[in-house]
């Protein structure tokens, strides 16, 4: 498991980048509540645990029209006990118009039970740069880390397609490139390609069936392969 921080601590705990376009929030705060399943943990192109339970809580508070306040809580636990994690995150984004938005958010992960980490508490620093339109989304994200001399670089391209009033598509695309992120020099690190289906359920519920497949590029393919994997989430928005 590779993340976490190299940053000054902004307020309490903190978790992955997840913030949306901070121009689209309608009301000062929003609360989303997430459980879900993944057939196998992916992080950054790393394949760690297999079958991944999950269940977060998630806040959103715009400060003004411009500047949004996000954070929340994630735990995640393998069925047969040989895995539990419970991480705390916070973020800011900052609309500059145009569809153009900047942010950063630190990530504490508190590894309780894991196999792969003998570190208890883990942080992560991630900054953005984004460009959000009607027809697609595109994000440049650094992480850095406490654990690495480097950093990772992930580009991110989302193509949301509606089918009709209540399911749609969405396409995704990422790359990742590695500069010393646990490795010796610069490399790219991986890719992966991703369709979900998002199902309105009501305007509250969303129901969220993905299949994705992850490519280990030349930072780690001495030591991971490709992997197809698939998921379920069901959100509900307060």
């Amino acid at each position: 498991m590779k993340r976490t921080l190299l940053a000054l601590l902004i307020a309490l705990t903190i978790l992955p980048a997840r913030a949306s376009d901070p121009e689209s929030h309608s009301s000062p705060l929003s609360i989303t509540l997430t459980a879900g399943y993944d057939s196998r943990y992916l992080l950054y192109g790393y394949r760690l645990n297999r079958h991944l339970l999950k269940a977060d809580a998630y806040a959103a508070y715009a400060l003004d029209e411009k500047t949004t306040l996000w954070g929340g809580a994630w735990f995640g636990l393998i069925p047969d006990g040989s895995y539990r994690e419970l991480d705390g995150y916070m973020g800011i984004d900052r609309a500059l118009g145009g569809g153009l938005s900047v942010g950063a958010a630190i990530s504490a992960f508190y590894y309780i039970e894991v196999p792969f980490s003998d570190k208890d508490v883990v942080y992560e620093l991630m900054t953005h740069v984004s460009y959000y339109h009607e027809r697609f989304a595109l994000s440049l994200k650094n992480h850095v880390d406490t654990e690495s001399d480097g950093h990772l670089l992930r580009g991110i391209l989302a193509i949301p397609i509606a089918l009709t009033d209540r399911v749609a598509l969405e396409a995704s695309g990422e790359y990742g490139y590695a500069f010393r992120y646990y490795i010796d020099g610069n490399k790219p690190n991986h890719a992966l390609l991703k369709l979900a289906a998002p199902i309105a359920l009501s305007d509250a519920l969303r129901l969220t069936p993905y299949i994705a497949r992850s490519i280990a590029l030349d930072a780690i393919d001495a030591f991971e392969k490709d992997d197809t994997i698939a998921g379920l989430s069901l959100s509900w928005t307060l």
